[in-house]
């Protein structure tokens, strides 16, 4: 099972959050939980369902309240995650500079892929009135220019491109400024248009995109003096995503953890400020917190390393319970 299955699949699992202690008195209450007398969702999405007749492994799962499959063949789900051909026609770049939909967001039909948009939804969520958790992993490029770096650079360096062919005579700032200001645009529009077309068409859904919020509190090459504290620029850059935030139904960011964090107290302050965050942005805007569903799973990234210790839960997360502040959570398969 090993070679033929957890080489391809790694399987993640889903851990309780609660509110950061700093934060629990700024918190609003949220929607009311998804089940009935369950405030903390805990789910298993992980392609395991063949694990059994096919390998003979059986696994206990009774534990979770929701288990699924990210597999294209299973649907009617009560989670079910979109990624990138799986919902209208979602533009991107491939990994050979291949232009799908248009590539960028400003050179795709917002209209086509919004008229399409019912087409996978009636494949993965047939019940129109079903209630559930619904992920859009949409990976590709991010919609502010600046967090679009390393292979994403790719979305500016042709939107540059196409600016300066038609202003020869700009300079290369004038021409970055512009073509910033397209792309964002676009790129928000169509963010924006996609969750709002979702939401009217499947309004029992719990719906967001996979990653977001994220603070990007990465450690550069050494632990130490790691606080695991989100920069002040990425809590401004985010804060800029009001926009975002307000239209979702849920977040969904993720706490996966390099080997490098490996039973450590770091790795506590990674996850602990990510999940804090999420929570703070599930407040913005009027009306309830939006629930907050927090990706993790048992291996650490890039491979199949079990981890050894996680300090997930209880104490150690020095975390309060406020009843008025009640988020659920979730798990991610790739």
């Amino acid at each position: 099972m090993q070679s033929s299955f957890l080489s391809v699949w790694r399987l993640c699992f889903m851990v309780v959050m609660l509110a950061g202690s700093c934060c629990c008195r700024t918190l609003k209450p949220t929607r009311y939980p998804l089940f009935t007398h369950k405030p903390f969702l805990l789910a298993w999405n992980a392609p395991t369902q063949n694990c059994e007749p096919q390998y003979r492994v059986p696994l206990n799962l009774s534990v979770f309240d929701v288990v699924a499959s990210p597999n294209e063949g299973l649907v009617g789900q009560k989670l079910t995650i979109f990624y990138k051909t799986r919902l209208g026609l979602y533009p991107y770049y491939t990994d050979k500079g291949v232009a799908i939909n248009g590539g960028l967001p400003q050179l795709a039909s917002l209209r086509d892929h919004l008229a399409k948009m019912p087409e996978g939804l009636d494949r993965y969520i047939p019940e129109h009135r079903s209630e559930g958790l619904a992920v859009i992993d949409w990976e590709e490029w991010r919609p502010q220019w600046v967090r679009n770096w390393g292979a994403k650079d790719i979305y500016r360096n042709v939107s540059c491109s196409m600016i300066a062919q038609k202003n020869v005579h700009w300079t290369a700032d004038q021409v970055e400024g512009v073509a910033q200001e397209e792309f964002e645009a676009s790129a928000k529009q169509f963010m924006l248009e996609t969750l709002r077309t979702a939401k009217s068409l499947r309004p029992n859904r719990l719906w967001g995109y996979y990653l977001y919020p994220d603070c990007y509190n990465y450690y550069k090459n050494s632990l130490k003096d790691y606080t695991g504290r989100c920069p002040n620029v990425e809590i401004s850059r985010n804060d800029q995503l009001d926009w975002l935030w307000e239209e979702s139904t849920a977040l969904y960011p993720s706490i996966y953890l390099d080997p490098m964090l490996r039973s450590s107290e770091q790795a506590r302050q990674f996850a602990r400020n990510r999940i804090v965050e999420g929570m703070r942005l599930a407040s913005v805007g009027q009306g309830l917190a939006r629930p907050v569903f927090v990706y993790a799973q048992p291996f650490y990234r890039g491979g199949m390393q079990m981890m050894s210790k996680v300090k997930l839960g209880g104490a150690e997360w020095e975390l309060c319970c406020d009843k008025r502040a009640i988020h659920t959570s979730i798990v991610k398969s790739i």
